[in-house]
């Protein structure tokens, strides 16, 4: 018995492949949904074919060698019902006739129809011609010998499956009366699940698929366990969120960093917190550059930054001016470039901001959004921006937002990866490197604000 699995965006596409290769008399042995993405979960559904032909008939356009003419023709009434007896619900020219009537069942076992009718009596013979075609009746004989064969592993495989599920099932009852003698709960058992990823603010489409994942790839014993369950859930969140923080060492070719987003996003604060965790991790070797004309307070506020860590503070109007000051300041490691907010609905802003970034400056633009704006705002506001070659996001304010899921839900969209994370206004220490585990354990965890004033 030959047995292969295939993978199809539809039934009747994935029927045709299996008549294709194995022939027309290949039997359909189980049809389930798969998903092809990151961890299995949001990624494009596939339809799941496993199809079994019997290996010692060689295959032939016409169909199983030795039958004359069309196979179904000669042998689909006991084929029908060899099928049955054994459990197999089709076979390809079965299903191709009738697949858009009755859809096979996500998930079929077929040893479950096996054990069930293991005491049903065989139909009568399919054809009278068989018996005066003694080559006909003895590869007949052998097809009986082959399918006997496999209904009786079918069986064991069924009996085996039964025992397993009484011993989960044992093994349940005991955890169970262990977890009710408890005063606490499992709070992410079940549905609980589902209601813990919304809670944390991660959106319904993407919760829901996280819940069926961790469904299927726990144990029922694991799901009771509501810490696995949370560690589970953490490292399935961190496989989906894409981040790359500056690699920085000292001695190194001059990096520069321009931070640029709308208005109010907390750019200037941010910007002082790189330089004083660069300070204080690698070298004095830094520049500040301020483009941000527009409001007085901002200019002073970065020029105070400058005078507390002793850094040279620039101030440019025009991308003259930028080009020039990035030159003067070419013995330094690393330049900072502090941008004036833009509203992502004015074009005419983009644009201007644009013309200061030019490619050839080799600038990494970082785009700072605040987490506690609303996502449908974000998503907007990434794709305005992201006109300049946005290559990482910032989110700050994460100490003001009572959840976090929204950094899972726009992270999914976004192809720009996360940098860093700012939880606070103190200056370096609210300034997080992004890294999967983190992130994943800032959304899971029961968020309160920020802990200090």
């Amino acid at each position: 018995m030959q047995v292969r699995v295939f993978q199809s965006a539809d039934m009747a596409s994935g029927l045709k492949q299996i008549k294709q290769e194995l022939g027309p008399d290949a039997l359909i042995l189980s049809t389930r949904t798969v998903r092809n993405g990151k961890l299995g979960i949001l990624g494009k559904p596939m339809l799941e074919i496993t199809a079994a032909i019997d290996a010692d008939l060689p295959q032939t356009k016409q169909g199983v060698a030795g039958y004359p003419g069309s196979p179904r023709q000669a042998s689909a009434p006991a084929a029908d019902a060899r099928r049955q007896k054994i459990g197999f619900r089709h076979t390809v020219d079965d299903a191709v006739d009738g697949y858009l009537n009755e859809p096979p069942a996500t998930n079929y076992h077929p040893y479950s129809r096996a054990v069930s009718r293991a005491a049903t009596p065989e139909r009568e013979a399919a054809h009278p011609a068989m018996a005066n075609d003694p080559g006909l009746q003895s590869e007949v004989n052998e097809l009986k010998k082959l399918v006997k064969s496999l209904a009786g592993q079918i069986t064991d495989l069924a009996e085996k499956e039964s025992v397993t599920h009484s011993a989960r099932h044992a093994a349940l009852q005991v955890k169970g009366a262990e977890s009710a003698s408890r005063p606490t709960g499992n709070p992410l058992q079940g549905d609980h699940i589902l209601t813990t990823l919304i809670d944390r603010g991660i959106n319904v489409e993407t919760s829901r698929t996280i819940a069926g994942f961790l469904r299927q790839s726990l144990t029922d014993l694991e799901l009771c366990d509501s810490a696995h369950v949370q560690d589970t859930i953490i490292s399935t969140i961190a496989d989906l969120i894409a981040v790359k923080p500056p690699v920085f060492a000292a001695k190194q070719q001059q990096q520069r960093i321009a931070l640029v987003g709308p208005t109010g996003v907390g750019k200037t604060t941010t910007l002082a917190k790189i330089a004083a965790n660069y300070l204080s991790k690698y070298s004095h070797s830094i520049a500040l550059i301020t483009i941000d004309t527009y409001r007085i307070a901002a200019v002073e506020q970065l020029k105070v930054y400058g005078e507390i860590m002793r850094l040279p503070v620039d101030v440019v109007i025009n991308p003259e001016q930028l080009e020039r000051a990035i030159n003067r300041h070419s013995d330094k490691e690393l330049i900072l470039i502090d941008t004036a907010g833009r509203s992502p609905r004015d074009s005419y802003c983009i644009e201007e901001l644009a013309s200061f970034l030019p490619e050839k400056l080799d600038i990494d633009k970082h785009l700072v959004l605040s987490a506690g704006s609303r996502e449908n705002e974000l998503v907007s506001t990434i794709k305005r921006f992201n006109t300049l070659g946005i290559s990482n996001t910032i989110f700050t304010k994460i100490d003001e937002c009572a959840s976090l899921g929204v950094l899972l839900n726009i992270q999914i969209q976004n192809s720009s990866p996360l940098s860093w994370v700012t939880n606070g206004q103190r200056v370096p220490e609210d300034l997080l490197e992004a890294s999967p585990e983190i992130i994943a354990q800032l959304i899971m965890s029961q968020h309160e604000g920020s802990q200090h004033d």
